[in-house]
């Protein structure tokens, strides 16, 4: 075991490295930097920024990333630091989630319920139009006799219209491709679906001159993707084939939809 932050502080200051210096270089901040120094890691944001940050400051000290994310895990990966734990890259179909199953299918029994009711109530209201309006039927004329019969058949249709169409006015747009180019330094990236936390779809880190797509195939029909990216540095990305613009931020967290990406301050 070794301490983090004395291995971080100990290389900036072999190497002449003022905390100015390093924030210009890295484009983290001084209070996160101390943060690192110091084992302060509840001043860091979300566990995923932790990973952004210590892999680039680590790097940018010439030491050893993985051993210090490694040494992470394994002292600060439980209680109150739990969420912060650093997993491994995992395939995209890892562990099932129950609870939520179970959340969902209460939802499904709620819907059938409420569809059933609205059924319910449409027929009532269907057929007691139609039996109100039978005395009327026999005391009037022939000519009067077609418009009354026909306005309860009718009267229902658009209700059944608006119903089917719903489904279809509120679906999100799949993601077709996402392209990734590290165009003049290394870049460590990963994609995760679900959340900025949840099961990652590629990940992995692009030498310069190297690029990445992933295809209609590889996104698994998905509407929205979080990229993590170590630094935005030389770094090119395009969504369904139009280029997007990058903050210049270290461990940024970008949503990707059909309709480009934005960052998540």
């Amino acid at each position: 075991m070794f301490e983090i932050g004395t291995a971080l502080r100990d290389a900036r200051v072999r190497r002449d490295i003022s905390l100015q210096q390093a924030e210009d270089d890295t484009k983290i901040r001084v209070k996160y930097i101390q943060a690192m120094e110091n084992e302060d890691f509840d001043i860091l944001p979300a566990g995923t920024y932790v990973k952004g940050f210590l892999r680039t400051y680590a790097e940018y000290l010439d030491l050893e990333a993985q051993l210090l994310i490694d040494e992470y895990n394994e002292r600060f990966g439980t209680g109150e630091h739990k969420e912060h734990i650093i997993q491994p890259t995992r395939s995209p179909k890892a562990d099932a989630a129950p609870k939520s199953g179970r959340k969902h299918q209460t939802n499904y029994i709620l819907v059938a319920i409420l569809a059933v009711v609205i059924i319910a109530v449409l027929a009532y209201l269907g057929w007691g139009n139609a039996s109100s309006e039978k005395p009327t039927l026999v005391a009037t004329t022939e000519t009067q006799t077609t418009p009354t019969a026909t306005a309860p058949v009718e009267a229902p249709a658009p209700v059944d219209a608006r119903t089917a169409t719903t489904p279809t006015q509120t679906q999100a747009a799949t993601l077709q491709s996402i392209s990734m180019a590290a165009t003049s330094a290394d870049n460590w990236i990963e994609v995760h679906k679900g959340s900025a936390d949840g099961d990652i779809l590629w990940g992995g880190t692009l030498a310069a001159g190297e690029s990445k797509t992933l295809e209609a195939k590889d996104l698994e029909g998905q509407t929205k993707l979080w990229l993590l990216v170590g630094s935005s540095d030389g770094l090119a990305v395009s969504v369904n084939g139009l280029p997007q613009k990058l903050t210049g931020n270290v461990g940024e967290i970008y949503l990707i939809t059909a309709s480009g990406m934005t960052a998540q301050a």
